[in-house]
């Protein structure tokens, strides 16, 4: 029973305690008080912030999960590759026959004895396995990097898409309202023979437009709530609630700067970890080659005496070794040519999204300057003029439902700049807060003395 059912149970037994009491009527208005304070708190969710939502996709995105799960079997394979081979105990009966130039045994109607075989890598794999093992270990720890810059790009965009949809709802909300109005004028108007039948269509039009764009809004906000879901692990999203601010502040960003840090990117020194190993697995079966040593301890029970013995095994190769190494070496140069696949692709990314963020914030930055100040400022004059009965009420309503749709227009270019940001900060490989720019020291340099008046 969750809470809620237990609440509605609750409430049920009010029900009929009251209505044995004070009557149905007053019964009713009891139950309807309790319902204003009950229901409200848990209908009203607690509001998500950017640094909560990305820690709840880290602990519990699947997708991550399998990449932590991934670099433990990575470094399970690299305790495995500095571990010897598996030994084995033997045990046996024998029972000779024939003269003793064909059986060690002949002399004896039966033997029993125990033996133990200890198998070694050959000569220089042992360092070389390890080697390759403690590669792919590292590569696995680059490629769990990878994925949770990823996320963080995802879980962003979904979140600052919430928010964007938040705001909008709130000025459509607002548009929807001077519609209204607007439409209720003009149809005074119309009826006082004032306006033609054209105003009224006009009015309608546009209140049945701004009814559409809420509904179309309403989509979005359910889709992008949907999405932030499936990222942080929740099971619905209906009741997610946001909070933050779409405004970035990144204007010291430089292109240079991104390139080196880029240097470093996690699919980088994935691909690069990845090259690596392709080489050295190359030497490692050429190594195959070498003679492989092992150590054997026997123990006849029928004599009670001991052997102790070392062998030696020296492969003969009739060309698969030989073919190994081959197909191990064509494996490494498509690394090589993959790892620079990875380089081109990485810079041409942060080259993109640099130019699509510097593009994005300079629209935002002018809209704001030359299109959203004016309009507000030209707002104020217009209800200025109002109240000193210079102007009609129409051309406010008017001028407000303008200023709300521009509204929506500098929340839809404070969007782009956001999900450019994220872009670029999946392109680099690192959250952009690392390369925050350091504090500027002050200028000592004496000012010149100025002339006498």
């Amino acid at each position: 029973m969750t809470k809620f059912d237990s609440i509605l149970t609750f409430h049920c037994q009010a029900i009929r305690q009251t209505r044995s009491r004070f009557g149905t009527v007053k019964a009713a208005l009891f139950v309807g008080l309790l319902l204003c304070f009950a229901v409200p708190a848990l209908a009203q969710p607690q509001p998500l912030t950017i640094s909560e939502a990305l820690s709840q996709c880290y602990e519990r995105n699947p997708e991550l999960r399998a990449a932590v799960a991934e670099t433990r079997q990575s470094r399970s394979s690299y305790h495995l590759a500095g571990s010897l081979p598996t030994g084995s105990f033997i045990g046996g009966a024998t029972r000779g026959w024939g003269p003793a130039a064909l059986s060690s045994f002949s002399a004896l109607p039966r033997d029993e004895y125990l033996q133990f075989q200890q198998p070694f890598m050959p000569f220089g794999a042992y360092q070389k396995g390890r080697l390759v093992a403690w590669l792919g270990w590292k590569q696995a720890e680059a490629r769990l990097l990878f994925t949770k810059i990823q996320l963080m790009r995802q879980t962003k965009d979904a979140f600052y898409q919430v928010l964007a949809a938040q705001q909008n709802l709130k000025v459509l909300a607002s548009n929807l309202e001077l519609a209204r109005q607007i439409f209720e004028s003009s149809e005074k108007e119309f009826q006082a023979k004032k306006a033609g039948r054209l105003v009224i269509l006009a009015s309608r039009v546009q209140l049945n437009q701004v009814r559409q764009g809420l509904v179309q809004g309403q989509g979005e906000l359910g889709a992008a709530r949907a999405e932030l879901a499936s990222l942080i692990g929740l099971p619905r999203g209906d009741q997610i609630v946001v909070q933050g601010t779409l405004d970035t502040d990144y204007a010291y960003l430089q292109l240079a700067d991104l390139l080196k840090q880029g240097e470093s990117s996690p699919a980088l020194i994935a691909a690069e970890r990845g090259t690596q190993a392709g080489h050295e697995q190359v030497r490692l079966a050429s190594l195959q080659g070498n003679p492989s040593p092992s150590l054997v301890a026997l123990y006849d029970f029928r004599l009670p005496s001991y052997i102790v013995g070392a062998q030696l095994s020296v492969p003969f190769d009739w060309g698969q070794l030989g073919y190994e190494v081959q197909s191990k070496e064509r494996a490494a140069q498509a690394l090589d040519q993959r790892y620079r696949a990875v380089q081109l692709e990485v810079t041409a990314k942060i080259q993109k999204a640099y130019a699509e963020f510097q593009a994005g914030a300079t629209n935002s930055a002018n809209y704001q300057q030359a299109v959203l100040l004016p309009q507000e400022e030209a707002v104020q004059l217009i209800q200025q003029d109002y109240k000193l009965h210079r102007l009609d009420y129409d051309v406010v309503l008017l001028a407000q439902q303008q200023l709300e749709e521009i509204r929506l227009e500098n929340i839809r270019q404070q969007l782009i700049e956001r999900l450019a940001l994220n872009a670029l900060e999946e392109a680099v490989g690192a959250p952009l807060e690392i390369l925050s720019p350091a504090p500027r020291e002050p200028d000592l340099t004496p000012e010149p003395d100025l002339p006498e008046p």
